[in-house]
């Protein structure tokens, strides 16, 4: 399964999303982040950091079964449930009217994959498998954070952002060019045991 790479523009518009467990709450959050105006639809349980969120006011909060007539006028969907038969009309819809669709960790009922983001000091970098293994991708996430968020990472982006807004736009590209010089990663791929040995998990 192949996609591409997009931004979406999420500032100001409707979004749904169905489910109100542990795993949404990521997601709620980044919507929120984005300026989106959150829906979120349950039955049953709804987890802690849903409930602070409604109280608050940042999110309508829906305590009913979801249907597929609640994508409409959304920009985009995110699905949370473990039943094919549950997520599979909203997959249909997506695919029948060219909607944004998601379901959690089921990219053969998504529209999209929604990647991982890691941000640090205004760097964002955004990374994906396809569905293969959320676990590497949550992984791969918290090193990148780890790593960039070395505070004299924050300094050097700040001098060079600084150093932009000075220069006239004829010179830019040089001058930035030449102070982003000795700046490089270093880094080292680590396996567990069973891959260094040729072995299946």
């Amino acid at each position: 399964m192949r996609y591409l790479p997009v931004e979406v523009d999420v500032q100001g518009r409707l979004a749904l999303v169905v489910g109100a467990s542990a795993e949404v709450v990521p997601k709620v959050e980044r919507l929120l982040a984005a300026g989106a105006r959150v829906v979120v639809v349950a039955p049953g349980e709804i987890d802690p950091a849903i409930e602070a969120l409604a109280a608050e006011g940042r999110i309508e909060l829906q305590r009913r079964e979801p249907s597929v007539g609640d994508v409409d006028g959304k920009a985009i969907v995110f699905v949370a449930t473990s039943e094919d038969s549950r997520a599979a009309p909203f997959h249909a819809r997506g695919l029948a009217e060219g909607r944004l669709v998601c379901t959690l960790d089921r990219p053969e009922r998504s529209t999209f994959v929604n990647p991982a983001v890691a941000r640090a000091h205004g760097l964002t970098m955004t990374f994906a498998t396809g569905g293969t293994s959320p676990g590497v991708v949550r992984r791969i996430r918290e090193d990148l954070e780890a790593l960039f968020g070395d505070p004299r990472f924050g300094r050097f982006l700040g001098a060079l952002e600084g150093l932009r807004a000075r220069l006239p736009r004829g010179e830019r590209a040089a001058r930035m060019a030449e102070a982003v010089k000795g700046f490089a990663l270093d880094a080292t791929l680590r396996f567990p045991a069973w891959v260094e040995r040729g072995e299946e998990p």
